[in-house]
């Protein structure tokens, strides 16, 4: 999922290295996204679910993100999340 993906009930990031025809240079830009959840409350239900729902929003996005901006190889990520633990 990227270089580098974190997730959490509350929260999901991924960063993932874009290199375009349009970089200046030879070295990609790391992009981050990120998605969370704004509320002082705990969050409500099965943790294992929620941080796998934030997982799949923030690399979706990711994707998206990746593809817009032309990113050769779409930024190395994969077409589908890998929620497996590392």
């Amino acid at each position: 999922m990227g270089e580098r993906a974190l997730a959490a009930p509350d929260a999901g990031v991924v960063q993932f290295a874009c290199r375009n025809e349009k970089s200046l240079g030879s070295q990609p830009a790391h992009v981050d996204i990120g998605v969370e959840r704004w509320s002082p409350e705990e969050p409500e239900g099965d943790p294992e679910k929620l941080t796998d729902a934030y997982a799949t929003v923030a690399h979706s996005v990711s994707l998206a993100m990746a593809k817009e901006l032309g990113c050769e190889n779409n930024g190395g990520l994969e077409p589908r999340p890998v929620l497996d633990p590392v």
